[in-house]
């Protein structure tokens, strides 16, 4: 595949508790987003660590536009993790104006407009609310527009205008040419701005497709969220005509079903004592934690 901006082959880390990551095998190319979805402890951070040059594999290999090496992967890549990059004391403008000065490119003071940060640039970023310091970090990365871009977590902390400058940065770097490997399991902003997606269960990833095939699997379906009071036996709701699948969740179930008329007052009539056991009962359309579901028979959020 020509014009790949990242390569992992049978990437492995695990730890002594049999958690971490591997093997993985994947590929992301020029323009794409490949977003990572998983459970928490399914190995996300391990993978996207060992993918931005921070952890080496135990085995496996990486290559970086087609070279192994990271120390010359490194300038043309940036990542956001959760640590801070940033000095404290000084302030945004002097933060960004020295990621400038370490990738030996222009300082780019639209970032600070862009971001949102233009009223504040001059302030020390030890007086940031914890949404300013997120917005700084990502600019940071921005800095000299990476080839790679490597995100975990990004819109932790943002709040709507700062989740639609990313998912507007994301469009451009797509149009543009450039890579971005995102891990998150904020599912709305994933099926803004990913071209691609993929499924990590246990440390494995499990799917690897096109975002529009991944949503188009669960077209025709309905999820249903139903709450109750007391044990409910949920193979009666799986016995439904038309149900796909069914999780218990905390107090009640999540219902995955084809769209059919009667669909409701079938699952209702299965539950039995609707006076007594039913709390709530929400409808929806489905989408990528649908999708995760329906291929891995475990919730996003489990």
């Amino acid at each position: 595949m020509a014009g790949l901006a990242l390569e992992a082959e049978g990437v492995l880390r695990r730890y002594r508790n049999g958690r971490g990551v591997g093997p993985v095998s994947l590929r992301l190319g020029a323009g794409e987003v490949l977003a990572l979805l998983g459970p928490n402890g399914s190995g996300k951070t391990t993978l996207l660590r060992c993918l931005s040059t921070r952890s080496r594999p135990r085995s496996g290999e990486v290559r970086w536009f087609g070279d192994p090496d990271p120390a010359r992967a490194r300038p043309r890549l940036a990542v956001v993790f959760d640590a801070t990059a940033h000095v404290d004391e000084v302030s945004g403008q002097e933060n960004l104006r020295f990621f400038a000065w370490a990738r030996r490119v222009p300082e780019d003071p639209q970032l600070l407009v862009d971001s949102g940060l233009a009223e504040v640039g001059g302030e020390a970023v030890a007086n940031y609310s914890y949404g300013m310091r997120r917005r700084l970090l990502i600019a940071e990365a921005l800095v000299g527009d990476p080839a790679l871009l490597v995100l975990d977590e990004p819109t932790l902390g943002l709040d709507v205008e700062g989740r639609g400058w990313l998912e507007l940065v994301l469009g451009e770097r797509r149009r543009r040419g450039l890579s971005t490997l995102v891990g998150t399991n904020d599912t709305s902003f994933v099926e803004e701005v990913a071209t691609r997606v993929g499924f990590l269960v246990d440390g494995r990833l499990v799917a690897d497709s096109p975002l529009a095939e991944l949503l188009a699997s669960v077209g025709g379906l309905r999820e249903v969220s139903m709450r109750f009071r007391g044990e409910v036996d949920l193979a009666r709701l799986g016995g439904v005509a038309g149900v796909r699948q069914v999780v218990a969740s905390p107090d009640g179930a999540l219902v995955l079903a084809a769209r059919r008329d009667g669909l409701v007052a079938d699952l209702l009539g299965a539950v039995g004592e609707l006076d007594r056991r039913l709390v709530d009962l929400t409808i929806r359309e489905p989408g990528l934690a649908d999708c995760f579901l329906q291929l891995t028979g475990r919730p996003l959020d489990g």
